[in-house]
């Protein structure tokens, strides 16, 4: 090393207060990052940023309530043709709703896509998906139209409160760990904010109890 550049190292290392080739502390991010934050109320938190990412959300007082929410969903919005749903959804009634129902992932001819979401995010709004053989990782991105089924209870605070969720012993290790936080979009083509550009073009969760 240079006597020129070891100068001004000794010069940055006097400033800075510290002693030749000392060594640096680990920053104290535990102290910094709320884990758990019980004062909040995980379900508004969750609610105002869905406003901000652009994904609706219904509440359901059941999950048996979710084929009925599928169906009033593709009238609503004048839905045609099979939908794909996950295996992990396969035990619902859906044959109470007339819809034809593939099960398993999407090969693209399927408007609309019927997922389970592993938790939900509520300091961004972001959909944890586990892409696994219960729930295909296809049924995420290739229907224009993707529904998600999340459990009140998966709410979870922050992002940091799922990995050791994940390396429970009772967890199966997942294929790919998704985090989707609002529709597909781009703003590349004049500016302008485009929906379904290389993905669905709305996200709605089907919130249970």
């Amino acid at each position: 090393m240079s006597s020129s550049r070891q100068e001004i190292l000794a010069n940055v290392r006097k400033a800075l207060g510290r002693e030749a080739y000392s060594v640096i502390k680990p920053h104290p991010y535990h102290e910094r990052i709320a884990l758990s934050e019980a004062s909040v109320d995980l379900y508004q938190q969750f609610l105002a940023r869905l406003k901000v990412t652009g994904v609706t959300l219904e509440e359901l007082t059941d999950i048996t309530q979710v084929p009925e929410a599928v169906a009033t969903f593709c009238t609503q919005h004048q839905l045609h043709g099979p939908l794909a749903i996950a295996p992990a959804l396969a035990s619902l009634p859906w044959q109470q709703t007339g819809l034809q129902i593939d099960v398993g992932t999407t090969h693209g001819h399927h408007p609309i896509g019927v997922a389970q979401a592993f938790a939900g995010i509520a300091a961004t709004g972001s959909l944890v998906m586990l892409a696994n053989a219960d729930n295909p990782a296809g049924l995420n991105f290739l229907p224009e139209y993707h529904l998600v089924v999340l459990a009140r209870s998966h709410l979870l605070s922050q992002l940091e409160q799922l990995w050791p969720l994940l390396s429970s012993p009772s967890e199966r290790i997942p294929q790919a760990v998704h985090l989707i936080t609002g529709p597909s979009s781009t703003a590349d083509i004049g500016g302008q904010l485009l929906y379904g550009a290389h993905g669905p073009r709305a996200v709605h969760i089907l919130l249970t109890d």
